[in-house]
């Protein structure tokens, strides 16, 4: 059996971009990561509105070359991924109301 260490992670949102026009897309964020002092930025989690007019956040995807099926880019523990999905909901939340098309909102 392998021993169960942890790590500290810490995240930030650096950014939220509004989607327009591209379904249940609504924004696209970029999101730092520092896993063990190790710093990754997610560029393209995605906000989508649901039916019931709330949000999920998603990883950021990729089309398959061959199939033209969509894959997550990144798989992250259900741990992380609910924290990130809750801080970039957050995020949005407590931002003022959408800047002009194609600018981008950077989170303080």
């Amino acid at each position: 059996m392998l021993p169960t260490d942890t790590v500290a992670v810490e995240y930030r949102v650096l950014g939220v971009e509004p989607v327009r026009g591209a379904g249940r897309l609504e924004a696209l964020a970029a999101i730092e990561l520092d896993v063990a002092g190790v710093v990754i930025v997610l560029q393209g989690v995605q906000l989508r509105r649901r039916a019931d007019g709330d949000f999920d956040c998603a990883a950021p995807a990729f089309r398959h070359p061959r199939t033209g099926q969509w894959f997550p880019a990144v798989i992250l523990p259900p741990e992380l991924r609910t924290a990130l999905g809750k801080e970039v909901l957050a995020t949005i939340r407590a931002l003022p109301a959408s800047p002009a098309p194609g600018v981008t909102r950077a989170a303080a």
